[in-house]
């Protein structure tokens, strides 16, 4: 296959601005310290105080961190398969999989964390993430054929569309507040949760759709569910990454949100994992 040179400079202008956003996030600190705000709702809220997430809650900053351990490691993945994404199709979906959790950290730090100098990082990562995935779905359409394509891939499809569903958890905590009229349980300084928006407006349907295309065979399931399936077992990750660093700095977690949040994202992205790689060896058993 040859080299899409266009995906190929994208990929390594979001791997070094992933290294500037991570980086700063995870590692530089202006030995602040931690203070206490009084939000809209008149509720105190504790903010982290230091580094890039100063004015950001304590549970906003830490979970942002523990992104950031995360992205470093999927910056890595990216570069790798990157550099060798003319080798297979195995690679370029593979590539495309590491690319839409990078996309989805981009969106959320930009639209998510309170306004700081890292803004334009924010910014051109976003944009850099965003359009190297459109240049990278062109691409697959064009060159993804799967050898076996006579075989029904029913679980796969399945699957592919129940994982989409955990995003669904969200919903415990916004249809409370439409009854009520309260605020989030987890507003603290913020106006809107884009986790929210980003995992029930988008990585839901496509899920969805991904499974649908891949029952019907159609070129776009054989895309699709791969790159989903490998997004939803780094998403597993980035959530033990997160509770991992909010235990750290002893931000309370309750068993609910243990059982209803980290721990089914958890399971269904193992599972993702193991679905995903079998899917890809019967697609293309003999590419890498």
């Amino acid at each position: 296959m040859s080299k899409n040179r266009v995906v190929f400079w994208l990929s390594i202008l979001v791997v070094i601005l992933v290294w500037c956003s991570a980086g700063m996030g995870l590692f530089y600190r202006d030995g602040g310290q931690p203070r206490t705000v009084e939000n809209m709702y008149g509720e105190t809220v504790q903010l982290f105080g230091d580094g890039v997430y100063a004015n950001n809650s304590m549970l906003k900053a830490t979970t942002a961190k523990g992104s950031d351990f995360v992205m470093l490691l999927v910056s890595l993945g990216l570069l790798a398969t990157t550099l060798k994404r003319d080798t297979g199709s195995k690679t370029r979906l593979l590539h495309g999989g590491f690319l839409v959790p990078i996309l989805y950290y981009s969106a959320t730090t930009s639209f998510g964390i309170t306004y700081s100098r890292m803004f334009l990082i924010y910014l051109f990562l976003f944009s850099a993430a965003f359009f190297t995935m459109v240049a990278s779905m062109i691409d697959l359409n064009r060159t993804i054929h799967p050898v076996n394509k006579n075989t029904k891939y029913i679980g796969t499809a399945i699957f592919t569309m129940l994982a989409g569903c955990t995003v669904l958890v969200w919903l415990m905590s916004i249809l409370p507040t439409v009854f009520s009229d309260a605020p989030l349980d987890i507003i603290e300084i913020y106006t809107t949760e884009p986790t929210f928006i980003i995992d029930i407006g988008l990585i839901f349907p496509t899920c969805v759709l991904g499974g649908i295309m891949l029952l019907k065979k159609k070129p776009l399931g054989y895309i699709l569910p791969p790159i989903m399936l490998t997004f939803l077992a780094i998403i597993a990750v980035m959530v033990i990454g997160q509770i991992v660093m909010q235990l750290q700095y002893g931000v309370v977690i309750s068993i609910q949100q243990v059982i209803g949040y980290v721990i089914t994202f958890v399971v269904f992205g193992i599972i993702a994992a193991i679905v995903n790689t079998r899917f890809l060896h019967k697609c293309w058993p003999k590419s890498r």
